[in-house]
């Protein structure tokens, strides 16, 4: 067995508008697929009884961010996990999300070499989506 790459990384969120408004309007991310599930299929998943509602962001390059409404459960506490989204300039998506009222971890910084070879040169910022969860901005430097 061998793992080939990521498929998708999922965040179950407490109002899927709400979330849609904010990684897609906000941040421009497009939708790919959008539905509803419920009954045996979720059951046969999950291992118990829910009804989901569920978008699929296009992030490129086959890349997918699920958004999940899990409308049968509450959305679990956020803890030290994060998405990371690449982006092609850090600093306007920053005065972007800023002026929309967006919560904000941190202002854009520019890595080091203590960073680590891969990072160095890198800018980052860290964003809270609607619910809380941790969005990292990645710019690579310019080549």
């Amino acid at each position: 067995m061998t793992v080939t790459g990521l498929h998708h990384a999922s965040l179950t969120v407490s109002d899927l508008e709400r979330s849609l408004r904010f990684y897609r309007d906000l941040l421009g991310i497009r939708v790919r697929e959008r539905v509803d599930m419920g009954g045996d299929t979720v059951t046969a998943i999950a291992g118990e009884p829910s009804r989901l509602r569920i978008a699929d962001l296009d992030l490129g390059d086959g890349r997918v961010l699920e958004l999940v409404e899990d409308l049968d459960h509450d959305p679990p506490a956020h803890s030290g996990s994060h998405i990371a989204l690449a982006v092609d300039d850090v600093q306007a998506v920053y005065r972007q999300v800023v002026a929309a009222g967006t919560s904000v971890r941190s202002e854009p910084v520019v890595l080091g070499p203590d960073a680590g070879h891969h990072w160095e040169g890198c800018t980052v910022v860290w964003i809270t989506d609607p619910d809380g969860a941790a969005v990292e901005l990645v710019q690579q430097p310019s080549a």
